[in-house]
């Protein structure tokens, strides 16, 4: 019985499988190779998949906050308008995240455009300094570092 029917346990398992089963089958160097950097792509994935929708739904407020003080400090109702409808739900489903973090992802580069066009320096450095939260963010999650202790090696 699986005790923890989780994405990454599941991505996890696959791997440890394919490197006990079939890796001492293969005898071809290139194609044990491929199979390491296969399960370095199912170990990624196993990764992400343990954070990615916290990741998500920690940044979308931060993006619409931003889009909105863009807003104000503008005026401009096309980016109120873009962070009044990327508002986070409540859903818990992937595809539902996604799509709200689409929206707020939206509406931050929509506002970050504006600032740049208005030269308002200190909405420039912070959302700046939002950027860089989301490629530490993005790291993080896709990297693998997370991935030490892994079964697949």
């Amino acid at each position: 019985m699986i005790t923890r029917p989780s994405t990454s346990r599941i991505l996890e398992d696959v791997v440890e499988e394919l490197m006990r089963d079939i890796m001492p089958s293969l005898t071809d160097p290139a194609q044990q190779i491929r199979l390491h950097m296969l399960t370095i792509v199912l170990n990624n994935c196993a990764n992400a998949s343990e954070r990615e929708i916290a990741v998500m739904r920690e940044e979308i407020p931060v993006y619409v906050d931003f889009a909105s003080d863009v807003a104000a400090a503008t005026g401009s109702a096309g980016i109120a308008a873009a962070a009044d409808a990327a508002r986070m739900g409540d859903s818990l489903v992937l595809a539902d995240v996604i799509a709200d973090y689409q929206r707020a992802s939206s509406a931050f580069a929509d506002a970050m455009d504006l600032v740049m066009d208005t030269m308002e320096r200190d909405l420039i450095a912070r959302g700046e300094d939002i950027l860089r939260m989301r490629m530490d963010n993005e790291r993080e999650i896709l990297s693998g570092v997370a991935a030490v202790g892994r079964s697949a090696s």
